[in-house]
């Protein structure tokens, strides 16, 4: 039986939202995403010093904001009083048009009550797992569970998530795509037929591995899972894996990928 995540099934995956064209990981770039015609929102989550979740994919904030340090040694109070698209720029450093506009981070539990009807790809990035139990309760709490696919490297988070919320869906950890992935290449998945993730989220090229060849492709739909690989913002990678039978395609240039996707799959 499919997770009520994949119904329609998803096509187009924002990476951190329309980031391409927009400061990532903040409320314009996820709306600009879903005006674009994006499926689902990629996004990542960091714990801070006063217990909450904040939606950004670095653990650091010079990257993207007016701010430094970690994530984790500032309260949501304080990480709203910064730029969360301070060092945003569309022209590689001439402009940065989104400067002083009242852009923030946003917390985990704004997202999904701002989004009510949004799906989400969720990177957990901690490996505290007391953290990812207050992470599985504010899901519970928002009753976002049908519309989550929960991510992360580390397969103790997957294995915490999947049985405090049966139901939701959630890709395959680092872990298990590697181990799959062995099992792929040796021929030996005929003797596996039942995997804990549903996705499997992965880049169409390893070094000089072809990871999301067409085999790969075929046998795991013949498995039941997905096949989603990102990050994908060329046109002409977007029209050849769209017609190789992947699932999804992660992009940062979710306006591009939607209108290939109606293109290539009507």
């Amino acid at each position: 039986m499919d997770r009520h995540f994949f119904i329609p099934e998803p096509r187009v995956i924002a990476h951190r939202g329309a980031s391409g064209a927009y400061p990532e990981n903040t409320e314009l770039s996820f709306r600009k995403a879903i005006e674009s015609g994006a499926d689902v929102i990629e996004t990542d989550i960091h714990f801070t010093k006063d217990r909450n979740f904040v939606i950004a994919h670095d653990g650091e904030l010079e990257r993207v904001s007016d701010g430094g340090g970690p994530i984790a040694e500032r309260t949501v109070e304080e990480l709203k009083k910064l730029d969360a698209a301070y060092r945003f720029s569309p022209d590689g450093g001439t402009t940065f048009p989104w400067r002083g506009k009242g852009i923030t981070f946003m917390t985990l539990e704004e997202m999904l009550t701002s989004f009510p009807d949004t799906r989400f790809n969720i990177d957990l990035k901690t490996k505290n797992a007391a953290q990812v139990k207050h992470y599985a309760a504010i899901i519970g709490r928002c009753g976002a569970a049908d519309r989550v696919l929960t991510a992360s490297e580390y397969t103790p988070n997957l294995r915490a998530v999947r049985k405090a919320i049966p139901g939701m869906a959630t890709s395959f950890s680092l872990g298990e795509a590697l181990w799959y992935y062995f099992l792929f290449r040796a021929g030996l998945l005929f003797m596996k037929n039942r995997f804990a993730g549903d996705a499997l989220q992965v880049p169409e090229f390893l070094g000089p591995s072809n990871i999301a060849s067409d085999a790969f492709i075929d046998v795991s739909h013949r498995k039941g899972l997905r096949v989603h690989v990102w990050t994908v913002n060329e046109e002409k990678d977007m029209r050849r894996l769209l017609k190789s039978g992947v699932d999804a395609i992660v992009s940062d240039r979710p306006e591009v990928l939607a209108g290939i996707v109606k293109e290539v799959l009507g």
